[in-house]
């Protein structure tokens, strides 16, 4: 394996423990906040906050990235791209499509 794969494999493997480690803090300071903003379903939230921290080493371990880029929707890039009233509703914008992404696979998931 080439010295640039072997160091793009372990920035892989560190951001994976490092979203791993941030993702149980959040789930554990206060569940459902942390589960939105990771995108988290219930159950999905649930497992990644008990898991061991051998589990949590081993599973960073992949060669995949295990974070999602939850920017992929147009609507939402394009208004963080905009310079609307200085920048006072992009942040309001963008929790509010968010919101309706979430409540939309979550919707999913339970059916």
């Amino acid at each position: 394996m080439p010295v640039s794969d072997n160091t793009l494999l372990n920035d892989i493997q560190e951001v994976n423990l490092s979203y791993l480690m941030l993702a149980q803090r959040l789930l554990h300071e206060n569940f459902a906040a942390g589960a939105f903003r990771l995108g988290f379903g219930l159950d999905v939230g649930k497992i990644v906050m008990n898991l061991s921290p051998a589990q949590v080493v081993k599973l960073s371990a992949s060669n995949s990235l295990l974070c999602q880029f939850r920017l992929n929707d147009y609507d939402l890039l394009s208004t963080l791209t905009q310079d609307v009233l200085g920048g006072i509703l992009q942040q309001a914008h963008s929790t509010i499509l968010l919101a309706q992404r979430g409540s939309v696979e979550m919707a999913g998931e339970r059916a």
